[in-house]
């Protein structure tokens, strides 16, 4: 008679499922953490183009500072009713261009979005001081952008 001495050490089917267990858990947390980081990574973009968007802005009023009050109570929100005083195509050429560039990198303004140039007049001494400030948001005011600039027009 022979007897068969199987020693041999196997997974069981417990044993195995609880290890596919644990490496979906795994999974789990590796899929959170990727979706997360995508989700953080596209609000940093869209708040990065707004900054640009602003710096362009600001930078191209402080460069036509002899016309800078024709950028005052500027809504940049809607860009068929842009208007500025009559001979200033330029402007409202450029308030156009930034209008259509806001919608283009991130969409259309919703319901709470400001996108709102300001200018301030204010005497120092014998000296007029601009000061500009420009709020730009998107998505339900959840990506804000806000810069001041202070010009020494002449």
């Amino acid at each position: 008679m022979i007897i068969m001495n199987n020693s041999k050490n196997a997974f069981t089917l417990i044993e195995s499922l609880v290890s596919v267990a644990i490496t979906a858990i795994g999974f789990v947390g590796v899929y959170t953490l990727v979706g997360t980081s995508n989700t953080v990574i596209s609000n940093t973009i869209d708040k990065e183009k707004l900054a640009f968007q602003n710096i362009e802005i600001i930078e191209t009023i402080g460069a036509d500072q002899a016309n800078i009050m024709q950028y005052h109570g500027k809504d940049l929100s809607n860009c068929t009713q842009l208007t500025t005083t009559t001979g200033m195509d330029d402007q409202l050429n450029r308030l156009k261009n930034w209008c259509n560039k806001l919608e283009g990198e991130v969409g259309d303004k919703r319901s709470q979005d400001k996108r709102v140039i300001n200018v301030e007049r204010k005497t120092v001494g014998s000296s007029d001081v601009f000061i500009v400030s420009l709020e730009l948001n998107a998505k339900n005011n959840k990506k804000s952008v806000f810069m001041k600039r202070v010009f020494y027009a002449p």
